[in-house]
C-alpha cells in the first residue's frame, strides 16, 4: 500500500515536471515567434523603396564648381571614400569663342543616390590655361559654406586626406562637446576641418555618442 502511494506521488511529480517543461517550451516558442515577427517588420521597412514624391521637400545635392575635377575626385572619392554614381561630359556652344565647351559633371554618394549627394562640376574641362586666380581660403566668414561628413573611420581616413594634393588642414582631429538635442546632456564628436583643393571648407567628423537619441 505504501509502495503504491509512493509510486503515485513520484508519478504525479514527474507529470507536473513534464507539464511545466512543455509550458515553458511553448512560451519560448511564442517569444521566438514574436521576435521573428519584429525582425520581419524591420527587414520589410528597410527594403521599402524610397519614393521622393511622398516628401514635400528633399535636400538633394550640393554642387561645387571646381578648377580640376581630377584633384577633387582624389579627395572625395579616393581619400574620403565616396562613390561615383554619375559621370558625364556635357557639350554646349562655347560662350566666348567658336566651337563647343566641354563641362564634366560628376555626382558622388555617401549613402543614398537621391539625397545627400555631392556634385562636382568643371566648366573648362579639357581646356588649357584654366582658372588662374589663387584659391581663396577665408575660413568661417559670411557667405562661405561648410560641408560636414560623418565617419566611423576618422583615424584611418584622416592621414590619407591630409596627404591628398591641394588639401590644407584647418584643424587636426579634436574632441568637441555640443549640447544634446534635448538640452540635458552633451554630444561628443571628434572634429577635423580642412580646405579642399578649391578652398571649400570640409568637416570630417566622428561622433562618439548616438546623436539620434540625444
Amino acid at each position: 500500500m505504501c509502495r503504491t502511494i509512493k509510486y503515485t506521488i513520484v508519478h504525479s511529480i514527474i507529470l507536473i515536471g513534464v507539464f511545466c517543461f512543455s509550458a515553458c517550451m511553448g512560451e519560448e516558442k511564442a517569444k521566438d515567434s514574436n521576435k521573428n515577427d519584429v525582425v520581419n517588420v524591420l527587414e520589410d521597412s528597410l527594403t521599402d523603396v524610397f519614393n521622393p514624391r511622398e516628401h514635400p521637400l528633399i535636400f538633394r545635392r550640393t554642387t561645387l564648381i571646381v578648377r580640376d575635377i581630377k584633384r577633387s575626385l582624389a579627395l572625395y572619392k579616393d581619400a574620403m571614400g565616396m562613390e561615383i554614381i554619375y559621370d558625364k561630359i556635357l557639350k554646349r556652344p562655347h560662350p566666348t569663342k567658336d566651337g563647343e565647351q566641354y563641362i564634366r559633371l560628376v555626382f558622388l554618394k555617401a549613402v543614398d543616390e537621391y539625397y545627400g549627394v555631392l556634385g562636382l562640376m568643371e566648366y573648362q574641362y579639357g581646356e588649357t590655361g584654366k582658372v588662374t586666380e589663387p584659391v581663396s581660403k577665408e575660413g568661417f566668414k559670411v557667405q562661405n559654406s561648410i560641408m560636414l561628413f560623418n565617419t566611423n573611420a576618422l583615424e584611418e581616413r584622416f592621414p590619407i586626406i591630409e596627404s591628398t594634393p591641394g588639401v590644407e588642414v584647418y584643424r587636426l582631429p579634436t574632441l568637441r562637446e555640443y549640447p544634446s538635442y534635448d538640452g540635458e546632456g552633451v554630444i561628443r564628436v571628434m572634429v577635423s576641418i580642412f580646405y579642399d583643393p578649391d578652398g571649400f571648407l570640409v568637416e570630417f567628423n566622428e561622433p562618439l555618442d548616438d546623436i539620434k537619441t540625444q
